[in-house]
This record gives C-alpha cells, structure tokens and sequence, in this order.
C-alpha cells in the first residue's frame, strides 16, 4: 500500500479479538465503528447507517460481504460501502500488524445521506 501523508493508522483492538465470523463494535476517534471478520477478511464500517443512523453491528450480514440494517433493511457491501439505495457507508481500510488491527483514516470522507425515506 503506497504511503498517504494525509492519512494515519490508529489501534482498533488486538486481532485476537476478531476470530473469523465475530463481529465487534469499536470506538476510534469519537467513531463508532463496527469490524466484521469474514472468513479471515476484516471490513471496518461506520456503526451508523446514513439513512437513519441504525446501528450496523447488529445488522444481517450475507456470504457476499454485505450487511442489511437492522432498522430498515437498507444493504451496503462492507468492503466499499456501496449500496442499491443513493447513499453510502463509510468504510475504513484494515491492516493486520504486531497482533493488532488497524485502521486507515483518510481526510473526512462524509457518508452520503440522500434520499432519506
């Protein structure tokens, strides 16, 4: 991955702590963000839906990488935040390092909130 001077790595939690099929709500940065280990891959996703802030760590997640809301049923794919709806999660590049996740924060990418239903 090629250096980003705008960008820093922070400590998320130790990797022991995310076993494949876990699911974890962390707080970095005043965030809430919720980490979902599937099948070895870890995703970092803002814990709040742009559509009406729902919690995501308590949504549904498929064999496909995406996760359903739990308050409204809206899908957003973890891997990149996109979704069928016109809005956007935020999601959170992961590394593994030193028995450690972290995560990658970039200049504020805001989630989009169009089309509130």
């Amino acid at each position: 991955m090629p250096p980003d001077s705008a960008a820093e790595w922070l400590e998320a939690c130790p990797t022991a702590d995310l076993p494949p099929g876990a699911r974890r709500l962390v707080k970095v940065k005043s965030i809430e963000i919720a980490l979902f280990n599937l099948n070895g891959t870890v995703y970092a996703i803002n814990n709040r839906c742009p559509h009406r802030r729902g919690p995501l760590i308590r949504g549904f997640v498929d064999d496909r990488g995406g996760i359903k809301c739990p308050m409204h049923g809206w899908r957003f794919a973890l891997r990149d935040g996109t979704s069928p709806r016109p809005a956007r999660a935020t999601v959170y590049p992961v590394k593994a390092e030193n028995g450690s996740l972290y995560l990658r924060f970039s200049p504020p990418e805001q989630d989009t909130e169009r089309g509130r239903e």
